[in-house]
């Protein structure tokens, strides 16, 4: 900590969730100083240095990694980077909030792993899903409660629209970009395990029917499957069964099932709120007022406080056996 006592923020990649979540959180703090910022271009850094308030923009996001007047690195930017951004802020004496997804395959989770392991006096966290921070204390407090009974089986349903234009090709459909991460997939694992356990075992089945095109109207090879069906057995025995889609056109669902003996749980991720269902009636009963607010930046920003050099990495890396069509 520096002599202000204020946490000094560098930003690498401030676009995206860092925009509509992060600098919106921490711009309501006390003792927070945003020094720099940067971005893919120049242009990008001094919008968001104007519209944020950071002291400076930086050219390279070694300038943001070296600089003696940042103590903590927010990584923003496609995973690709993540591994070697966090690495060499770690081997700076920075701490690190690296945004999700972690990186790119379980290679790289390793070595993140073992770096933050070798400076055992930094913070580092790797952002968590917003559906495990909303839910986790409601649902393991009523999966442990006499009312729910046991946990007989699980059930995930993620519909987005993201991949269904054939003329647009995001970053998270480029290999190179994302690595081996798969639509939600990671963010409904990390989830679930934080939930009702590890996955034993699992099979899947992946699809990428819809070909997609370039500017010049060139079909272009998609690497990252557009929908997945995975199947397995978490701890205790329970199945879980999860489908993923990015084809969804003009439909969205997201909502994770809890079959317990007594009764059902339904969660319903958009709407943000807990439906139970029991024999004796069809209609949910509807409990919204629960759950836990976004806390991320002030758990971070509190580790760096009080010292504590916990480590969160968040590995939302699911290597799934791709098996042809």
């Amino acid at each position: 900590m520096n002599d202000s006592e204020s946490i000094r923020l560098g930003f690498i990649g401030a676009g995206g969730i860092c925009e509509q979540r992060h600098l919106p959180n921490l711009a309501k703090m006390s003792g927070v100083e945003l020094v720099a910022v940067c971005n893919r271009s120049p242009e990008s850094s001094r919008r968001i240095q104007e519209k944020w308030g950071f002291a400076r923009t930086a050219d390279d996001w070694r300038q943001v990694i070296e600089a003696s007047d940042i103590d903590a690195v927010f990584i923003g930017t496609w995973p690709y980077l993540h591994c070697e951004l966090s690495r060499a802020a770690l081997a700076a004496n920075k701490h690190v909030f690296c945004q999700a997804r972690m990186c790119m395959d379980w290679a790289e989770a390793r070595q993140m792993v073992a770096a933050a392991s070798n400076h055992p006096g930094q913070v580092t966290m790797v952002c968590p899903s917003p559906f495990r921070v909303r839910w986790e204390r409601t649902i393991r407090e009523l999966l442990a409660s006499e009312r729910f009974g046991r946990l007989l089986s699980v059930t995930v349903s993620s519909m987005i629209s993201a991949n269904c234009d054939p003329h647009q090709i995001s970053w998270r459909e480029r290999r190179e970009l994302s690595g081996l991460n798969i639509l939600q997939v990671g963010i409904y694992a990390e989830t679930l395990n934080a939930w009702c356990g590890d996955y034993v075992s699992l099979t899947a089945t992946t699809a990428t029917p819809l070909q997609k095109f370039d500017g010049n109207g060139q079909p272009v090879e998609i690497q990252i499957p557009q929908t997945v069906a995975i199947t397995g057995t978490l701890d205790g025995g329970v199945l879980c069964s999860e489908f993923h889609t990015g084809l969804a056109t003009g439909y969205e669902r997201a909502e994770i099932l809890l079959c317990g003996s007594s009764v059902t749980c339904r969660v319903d991720l958009l709407a943000q709120h807990v439906e139970l269902f029991s024999a004796s009636s069809t209609v949910g009963e509807v409990i919204d007022s629960v759950g836990d607010e976004w806390q991320v930046e002030t758990e971070f920003l509190a580790a760096i406080c009080y010292g504590c050099a916990q480590r969160f990495w968040r590995c939302q890396v699911l290597v799934v056996s791709q098996v042809d069509q």
